[in-house]
């Protein structure tokens, strides 16, 4: 009876601990293992509830599972090792709990740095844009070219060649600027796919032209006005296929202008929000960061 009574006892010791135990656990590793180890203690208390404590028998009459090994810490006879267990396994529950709170704390902290990184980041890009796209950037005309000075950020200009006539069809115009952009004709394949950005937005297509833009201005040697095309591609969709190498040319386009802190932002948003990037990226990536000096 002295046994079943300590059970209870411990069961209702360890009853606070539950809600908390309950909870999803922090997805990783470290505590996916203290989780496991949690079940196998509460397994233990379980099963040492179910051996009554006297003579093997269970409180239905029934044989009960053997007792969990006997706590070697001190206490005399069946009563002192099974006090003795229970001390040791409450103990234990309580070391975890304390270490899975520890972990919580330390995922909020991270969570936290990355969510200022980003802001900081949006904002530096929203400054950016004021910067150098004026009153029209900000309404989102296009502005020409500076003589002599940088790009606008506002919006990609027009190419100063464009196609004599655009393909009606949303997918035939890809089609075309991703040839365009296959020959180097980087000013045709911007200006097509801008068009279906522009006239089709909500066509299957625009996503993938957005990112066409992005890297056409990138390659005709504007790093201001992909910066903003790329920083709309990853907003467009930040789960897309195209989202981690928008972000990877935000970056690259911001470094190119000198806003390194804020090319180191995005890739620590990047590294963040996709740490398996596609493949053929890392490298880049770690070399993009020692070129921009992130720490």
């Amino acid at each position: 009876m002295r046994h079943k009574l300590l059970a209870l006892a411990t069961l209702a010791a360890l009853a606070p601990l539950a809600p908390a135990l309950a909870q999803p656990m922090i997805q990783s590793q470290e505590g996916i293992a203290l989780q496991n180890e949690i079940d196998q203690l509460q397994a233990q208390v379980q099963q040492l509830q179910s051996s009554g404590g006297g003579n093997g028998s269970s409180a239905l009459g029934g044989n009960a599972a053997p007792p969990p090994p006997a706590y070697s810490g001190g206490g005399g006879g069946n009563g002192g090792s099974s006090q003795g267990l229970v001390a040791n396994l409450l103990n234990q529950v309580q070391q975890l709990q304390q270490q899975v709170q520890d972990l919580s704390g330390r995922v909020d902290q991270l969570q936290n740095q990355v969510n200022t990184q980003h802001d900081a980041t949006e904002k530096e890009i929203g400054d950016l844009k004021f910067q150098m796209g004026g009153a029209g950037g900000a309404a989102g005309a296009t502005t020409a070219p500076q003589a002599g000075g940088p790009q606008t950020l506002s919006a990609p200009a027009a190419p100063a060649t464009p196609p004599a006539a655009a393909p009606s069809s949303p997918r035939d115009a890809l089609k075309a600027a991703e040839q365009a952009y296959a020959s180097k004709n980087y000013a045709a394949a911007q200006s097509l796919a801008q068009g279906i950005v522009t006239q089709n937005k909500q066509a299957p297509e625009a996503y993938r032209a957005q990112y066409l833009v992005a890297q056409s201005l990138a390659a005709q040697g504007k790093p201001q006005d992909a910066a903003i095309a790329f920083d709309n591609t990853y907003n467009m969709n930040r789960n897309g296929s195209y989202a981690p190498q928008s972000l990877f040319g935000l970056a690259s386009s911001l470094s190119s202008i000198g806003q390194n802190e804020a090319a180191c932002d995005t890739l620590a948003s990047l590294n963040s929000n996709f740490p398996t990037p596609p493949a053929g990226m890392k490298p880049r990536i770690d070399a993009l960061s020692k070129h921009a000096g992130c720490q």
